[in-house]
């Protein structure tokens, strides 16, 4: 049986773990970066429709994970967009995630579609 999102994201961030409420906060923080990064890959695929209602295609499935470490790992890194030391750069997009990881997401692109005079016909009855 495959794992489920959280317990894959659980093994990539490990935590020690004493007590009831560390576990509580634990599962909540995974939830929420798990939720965070659906969010943001959702707002990307779909730009102009409400994607409030949509699951996360499978192909992303990937993806979500990576930015949700990236996101846990940028918990404590929020405004900076750009950094460069000793010849290494690196820059993030306004969604605290790298750049490299926001251009695989691919937007679900439309078409206008002409209305037909049934469609017309059908609207003003």
């Amino acid at each position: 049986m495959p794992l489920t999102q959280e317990e894959i994201l659980k093994k990539r961030i490990p935590i020690e773990i004493t007590g009831l409420e560390s576990s509580k906060y634990y599962d909540s923080m995974i939830e929420a970066l798990l939720e965070d990064s659906k969010n943001i890959a959702l707002s990307n695929i779909y730009p102009f429709e409400d994607w409030s209602s949509f699951d996360l295609p499978a192909k992303y499935k990937n993806w979500q994970i990576r930015a949700a470490i990236e996101l846990y790992n940028l918990a404590d890194k929020a405004g900076i967009k750009s950094y460069s030391e000793n010849g290494l750069s690196w820059s993030k997009s306004n969604d605290l995630l790298s750049v490299g990881l926001m251009e695989e997401i691919m937007p679900k692109v439309g078409v206008i579609k002409k209305k037909t005079s049934t469609e017309t016909s059908d609207e003003n009855v």
